[in-house]
């Protein structure tokens, strides 16, 4: 008997010793919960704008007071340097390393010198005002930057008659040459063969009364300016007649060109973009044989305002009814203008401005052709023929976005361009903003599948930092996503910015719905360096978050899984406009995330939970981006 209650005994000890072993074995296993410390872009007393790490994210302030028409060269493989310009006195020029902190460095175009006495020079009369959209381009082989600009020159009496045209100068393309991006531009005189050499002297007519032979007389120019205009003032004018854009009394042949855009295409051929046109309402292009020669017999008209194709512009001349681009029936302002060019999938892509550069309906519109020099079509609203727009986006703090430029750093395509300083006055005061580019597949109004320009902007909230520049960027879309029936909107790039975009493109622009309170899980194939999180909200009041309920990093730390924590994380005041009655949100900035950043963590997978307000039917979530390694 008693050798059975020992039996139970050493039983009863070996079960004790079993379940304390199991015990221990749980608790070195169990997940150890810390909340971690981390700042959430919160506004200080007095802030409008809060702080931000520049080791992380970029912000669209005003870092460059004022530069209208911005244009950047990439000059990077030359000097490591992008170079900025923009219509200002001078072309003041600005650089930057890494797109997003610039620095002043000094007027690029020498026209400020004296002749004799005092006098001004014919180069800083035929360069008076109005130096408009420079664009600079280097030719490797010759080892010079090439600018162009238009400016319009002080102005002279001349004799009208005996084959002088009447008219004010005013709108004339020029060329300048330099060896360095920044400084020393000197304006090409075409009528000297040492400053432009002798394969390329205009031979335009200047002596006043020569006969034609039919009871008139040549065309005569023989203004001071004449010889610094980059067309040939004779061969422009028949390229003008040949388009209708000539009235047959006013234009002398050298003015009326606008926003030359000079452009290298895949197989290294030279093209220059212009605009010309009452209003700026048109956009040619002609082929060149060097920097300083067109070849005239490439020349053509590609773009009219308010009609989608060349065709449709003939055809309405004719008194045929078309359909005309209902985002360009700007009444007293028939723009197309600032005109820029990209080769994508074999297809061109001739992006311009459109409507009053002084408003809130400045926008960017898209063009596409198989061909570098057309016919080029238009894109309809449903194919996401707006290209960014501040009205579109409903935005009440970005309005005036327009006259851009592409700059592409490693994989990522981004869009320079200008908005005004003061959305409420609107005007010429404008500064450049970068925000980044994405292609978007849609099926076009043939039916047919068509890569379309789509931006992630305008944007003035704090963004990630340029990928090409950056230690830390999104690598969101590397992670196996859970949560919810359709997470694939939180990862593919696209933020969802235009509230009164046309529905059916935006359905290619979709935000991740849900109805009830959720928790989207990243998991990563191993652990990642993670410095920071970013939830983007939705673009509409109604189905906007006010925070993120509980960010979960579970972290490998000494071989151990650790959980830690953010909770409550802040969408920033700064962002949206709330009822003080009930906490409403009643106006949101497009295009804004909650984010919270963190000292390193080794993160294997990140848990996002997110809420939907209590009266509030679903919440959209545009993006999510975890920046790591």
């Amino acid at each position: 008997m008693k050798s059975i209650w020992k039996r139970i005994l050493a039983v009863v000890c070996l079960m004790a010793l079993l379940c304390g072993l199991l015990a221990a074995c749980r608790e070195e296993n169990r997940q150890v919960h810390y909340e971690v410390p981390s700042y959430q872009g919160q506004l200080a007393e007095g802030q409008t704008k809060s702080d931000y790490n520049k080791e992380l994210f970029y912000r669209n302030d005003h870092k460059i007071p004022e530069s209208p028409d911005p244009f950047v060269l990439d000059n990077t493989a030359v000097d490591g340097w992008y170079y900025l310009y923009g219509t200002i006195a001078s072309i003041l020029t600005y650089r930057s390393k890494d797109l997003m902190e610039w620095e002043p460095v000094g007027n690029a175009l020498d026209n400020m010198d004296y002749a004799a006495a005092g006098k001004l020079s014919e180069v800083r009369r035929t360069t008076w005002k109005d130096l408009w959209a420079p664009e600079v381009v280097y030719d490797p082989d010759e080892q010079l930057y090439y600018m162009f600009f238009s400016a319009t020159p002080q102005e002279e009496s001349f004799t009208v008659g005996k084959g002088v045209r009447q008219g004010t100068p005013k709108y004339m393309m020029i060329v300048a040459v330099s060896e360095y991006p920044d400084r020393d531009f000197q304006i090409v005189n075409f009528r000297d063969p040492e400053s432009c050499g002798e394969e390329n002297l205009h031979d335009y007519n200047e002596t006043v009364g020569v006969s034609d032979g039919n009871g008139g007389y040549l065309d005569a120019h023989p203004h001071y300016y004449a010889k610094y205009s980059y067309f040939d003032p004779a061969k422009y004018k028949e390229f003008l007649v040949s388009i209708g854009n000539y009235d047959g009394d006013s234009y002398a042949g050298y003015e009326d060109g606008l926003d030359p855009h000079p452009y290298v295409d895949s197989n290294g051929d030279k093209y220059l973009f212009w605009v010309t046109g009452t209003d700026s309402s048109r956009i040619c292009a002609v082929k060149m044989i060097n920097w300083l020669k067109p070849d005239w017999s490439t020349a053509t008209h590609i773009t009219q305002h308010s009609f989608y194709t060349i065709e449709d512009y003939k055809a309405s001349q004719d008194g045929q009814t078309v359909e005309h681009v209902p985002y360009e029936l700007m009444i007293h302002n028939r723009i197309n203008e600032g005109p820029q060019l990209l080769e994508h999938n074999g297809k061109f892509y001739l992006t311009y401005s459109v409507n009053s550069y002084e408003d809130s309906s400045y926008m960017v519109a898209q063009a596409v052709s198989d061909n570098i020099m057309g016919p080029y079509r238009k894109l309809t609203e449903a194919e996401g023929g707006v290209v960014i727009s501040g009205s579109t986006a409903g935005s009440q703090e970005i309005t005036g976005t327009g006259h851009h430029d592409f700059v592409t750093v490693g994989d990522q395509l981004l869009m320079v361009y200008h908005r005004h300083n003061d959305t409420v006055l609107g005007g010429g005061p404008r500064n450049p903003a970068v925000d980044e580019m994405k292609w978007v597949t849609i099926q076009d109004k043939f039916g047919n599948d068509l890569d379309v320009l789509y931006t992630n902007g305008p944007t003035c909230t704090v963004q990630p930092r340029i990928e090409g520049y950056a230690e830390y960027v999104n690598i969101a879309p590397e992670a196996k996503v859970s949560g919810s029936e359709d997470v694939s909107r939180l990862t593919d790039g696209l933020l969802s910015i235009y509230k009164y975009a046309n529905p059916d493109f935006m359905e290619y622009v979709q935000e991740t719905s849900i109805k009830k309170t959720t928790t989207f899980t990243f998991d990563f194939d191993e652990a990642r360096p993670v410095r920071a999180v970013m939830v983007y909200n939705s673009k509409m009041e109604t189905t906007a978050f006010r925070e993120v309920a509980r960010v979960e990093l579970v972290c490998e730390e000494n071989g151990k899984e650790v959980v830690r924590f953010i909770k409550d994380i802040q969408f920033g005041a700064e962002n949206f406009q709330a009822n003080d009655f009930d906490g409403s949100v009643y106006y949101i900035i497009s295009g804004a995330a909650a984010y919270a950043e963190f000292e390193e963590l080794n993160v294997k997978s990140v848990r996002i939970t997110v809420e939907v307000p209590k009266g509030q039917e679903s919440v959209g979530i545009s993006e999510i981006r975890i920046l790591g390694k």
